[in-house]
C-alpha cells in the first residue's frame, strides 16, 4: 500500500499549527487570569471549553490549574478566592476520567489493575483509621479521596489517551512556561517576594521553585533519553540554567534530587557518549563557582545550615521530624489519620483550615497510616516502578523525581498543590513505551 507522503506531510504541519495555536490560546488565558479575581474566574470558566477534547481536555484542564495554582502572587492575584470551584473543577474532570476505566484495552487494563486495586485498598484501610483513630475523620476522609480520586482518575486518563498526545512532551512545554520566564526574573526583586533572599521566579515560594526545578530537569533528560536527535546544545544550557536558579532559591532538596538525577543520567549513557559527561561536568563546575564565587565557606553555611552556624543540618526541620515522630510512636501501627493534625478531641467538623507539613514522604505515611498502611503504600509504588521496567533505563527520571521531591517537601498528597503533577509523572512512566509504539518518540 503506498501512501502519499506529501499528504502526509501536509498533516503533521496542520497538527503542528494546531498546537501551536492552541498553546498561544492558553498562553493569553493565563495571563489574563493573572489581572483579578473577577479574569481569574472567567479564566477558568473559559479552560472548561478544553472539554470538547473529552478526556484529553479533562487532563490538560487539572494540569493548567495546577499551573495557575503556583504562580508568585507578585505577579498575579492568588487562586485562593476561588478555591470550592477550582476542587469543583478537579473533581469532576477526575470522575469523567474515572469513566474511561471502562473502555480501555486490555494492554492497558494489564498495566493499571494492580495498582488501581492496591490504592483502594489503601484507601478503605485509611477510612477505617479515619473513623477509629483520627481526631478529625471528615477531614482526614475528604483528604485521602481529593488524593485517591485524582490519582487514578489521571492513571485512566493518561492510559486512555495516551495514543492521542504525547504527554511527556506536553508537560515538558507546560513548565517551561514556569523556567523559562523565570530567567528574567533573576534581576527583580518579585523574583525574591518571599524572603527577600531565595529566589522564586515566577512561582510562589522558593521552595516550591526548587522542587519544580527537579520535576522540569527529569523531563528533559527523559526527553533526551528518548529522542535521540534531541539539539545538544539544549541538553546542556538548559538544565545549567535551571541548576543556577536552584542554587539561588536555596532548596536543599531541590539541589540534591537534582545531583542524583543528573548521576543517574550519567549512569545511563552510552559510554561512547563520554565527551557529553565531560562538557556537563565543567559546566556544572562553572555554574558552581559563578554563583558560588570565592567564598565556598559562605555558601556552605547559608545554603546547606540555611544560615544556622551552630547545630545540625536538619535543624529547620526538628519541628516536623519531632512531630511527625511523636504521632508515629503514638499509633505506630495503624496511624493517626490521612494528612490531619493530631488533637485531644474528635471532631466531625470539615474545614480547610486543617493544615499540615509532613516534610517527608516516609514519615508522613507512617504517621497518617501506621506501619500497615505504609507498606500497603509501598507495594503500589513499587508495582509502578515494575509495571515499565523494560523502559526503567530510558524514562527513570520520571517515577523517582516526585519521590525525590516529597522526602524534603512532601507534595505528593497534594491534590490542591503540584500532587498532579506527580502523578502525571507515574502515569506517563507507566505507558511511555505504549507512547513510541503509537507512534510518537
Amino acid at each position: 500500500m503506498l501512501i502519499n507522503n506529501s499528504s502526509l506531510g501536509s498533516h503533521e504541519r496542520l497538527t503542528i499549527k494546531k498546537s501551536t495555536f492552541e498553546w498561544i490560546g492558553l498562553i493569553f488565558l493565563l495571563i489574563f487570569s493573572f489581572l483579578n479575581s473577577i479574569t481569574l474566574l472567567i479564566s477558568l470558566i473559559l479552560l472548561l471549553t478544553l472539554l470538547k477534547q473529552r478526556q484529553v481536555g479533562a487532563i490538560k484542564i487539572i494540569n493548567l490549574i495546577t499551573f495557575r495554582t503556583i504562580i508568585n502572587p507578585g505577579i498575579a492575584v492568588g487562586i485562593e478566592n476561588w478555591q470550592n470551584l477550582k476542587w469543583i473543577i478537579l473533581f469532576g474532570c477526575s470522575f469523567y476520567l474515572l469513566c474511561s476505566y471502562f473502555k480501555l484495552g486490555k494492554n492497558e487494563l494489564k498495566r493499571v489493575n494492580s495498582i488501581i486495586l492496591l490504592v483502594i485498598l489503601f484507601t478503605i484501610y485509611n477510612i477505617i483509621v479515619a473513623f477509629v483513630f483520627s481526631s478529625l475523620p471528615i477531614v482526614a476522609i475528604f483528604k485521602l479521596l481529593s488524593y485517591v480520586v485524582i490519582f487514578i482518575g489521571t492513571l485512566i486518563g493518561v492510559g486512555y489517551t495516551y495514543k492521542k498526545v504525547n504527554w511527556l512532551n506536553w508537560m515538558l512545554k507546560l513548565l517551561s512556561l514556569v523556567f523559562l520566564p523565570s530567567i528574567i526574573f533573576i534581576i527583580l526583586p518579585v523574583g525574591y517576594l518571599r524572603n527577600g533572599v531565595s529566589f522564586q521566579g515566577i512561582v510562589n515560594q522558593p521552595n516550591m521553585f526548587g522542587i519544580l526545578a527537579v520535576l522540569f530537569i527529569a523531563l528533559v533528560l527523559s526527553n533526551a533519553q528518548m529522542n535521540k536527535n534531541i539539539n545538544k546544545l539544549y541538553l546542556i544550557v538548559v538544565p545549567t540554567l535551571t541548576v543556577i536558579m536552584v542554587i539561588l532559591s536555596k532548596s536543599r532538596t531541590a539541589l540534591i534530587s537534582c545531583l542524583i538525577l543528573f548521576l543517574l543520567y550519567i549512569l545511563l549513557l552510552n559510554i561512547k557518549n563520554i565527551s557529553k559527561i565531560i562538557v556537563i561536568s565543567f559546566l556544572s563546575i562553572g555554574a558552581f563557582i559563578l554563583v558560588l564565587g570565592s567564598n565556598i565557606n559562605e555558601f556552605f553555611i547559608t545554603y546547606l545550615y540555611k544560615g544556622q552556624e551552630q547545630g545540625g543540618i536538619l535543624n529547620s526541620r526538628v519541628g516536623q521530624i519531632e512531630s511527625l515522630t511523636s504521632n508515629l510512636l503514638n499509633n505506630p501501627w495503624f496511624g493517626n489519620g490521612f494528612a490531619v493534625p493530631v488533637l485531644p478531641y474528635k471532631s466531625y467538623g470539615f474545614s480547610f483550615e486543617y493544615i499540615v507539613e509532613p516534610g517527608n514522604l516516609i514519615l508522613s505515611v507512617l504517621s497518617y497510616s501506621g506501619i500497615f498502611g505504609f507498606f500497603i503504600f509501598l507495594a503500589y509504588i513499587i508495582k509502578i516502578f515494575w509495571v515499565n521496567k523494560r523502559e526503567f533505563k530510558n524514562i527513570a527520571f520520571l517515577p523517582i523525581a516526585p519521590i525525590l521531591i516529597s522526602m524534603g517537601e512532601m507534595v505528593f498528597f497534594s491534590s490542591n498543590n503540584i500532587g498532579i503533577w506527580c502523578y502525571m509523572f507515574l502515569a506517563i512512566y507507566i505507558f511511555d513505551n505504549q507512547m513510541v509504539k503509537a507512534g510518537y518518540n
